[in-house]
């Protein structure tokens, strides 16, 4: 399981809904001999800066993991199938782009890392709001879907996002 960590097969683009900000995820790359579940309960967890980027990708990636794809709600006192954390580091700043860092790691409920990403997000020229927080949370959600580890949900009154444009670096 290692090995996955260490696979960056391509790097994952996506404007988020700001015109001056772009996410970028390094994928750890699919690997169809893990066994995966088709609808796991999953216990999220996110670290951020402050309480208030906690809170806004927080709601994303629980809105995300509800309506775009395929899992069960956690019964009350249950474990999970799998735990997500994602942590969020404070924002660098060069000039008239900050670039926010983050992590996402997806481990068994016994605690073993099955997967884990790496990416940012760029921000030229504005203000770091919620709408960054949406991105990486929906990116962090793409990456799953794209390793294998989620099946995506379609329904035809809530569409899917188009595909990121994937690129190799």
């Amino acid at each position: 399981l290692d090995t996955l960590g260490m696979m960056a097969a391509a790097i994952m683009w996506v404007s988020t809904a700001e015109a001056g900000a772009q996410t970028y995820v390094s994928l750890a790359g699919r690997d169809d001999a893990i066994p995966k579940l088709g609808r796991p309960a999953i216990v999220l967890r996110v670290d951020a800066p402050n309480a208030n980027d906690a809170a806004f990708l927080t709601t994303e990636l629980s809105r995300e993991l509800a309506e775009q794809v395929h899992t069960r709600r956690l019964a009350p006192g249950e474990a999970g199938d799998y735990d997500l954390a994602v942590t969020v580091e404070a924002a660098r700043v060069d000039g008239p782009v900050a670039t926010v860092p983050f992590e996402a790691v997806l481990t068994l409920g016994r605690g073993e890392r099955l997967w884990r990403i790496e990416g940012r997000t760029d921000v030229e020229g504005a203000p770091l709001d919620a709408s960054v927080f949406a991105g990486i949370g929906r990116n962090v959600i793409s990456a799953l879907i794209h390793d294998g580890w989620l099946q995506p949900r379609y329904d035809p009154d809530n569409p899917p996002p188009q595909p990121p444009t994937i690129r190799s670096e």
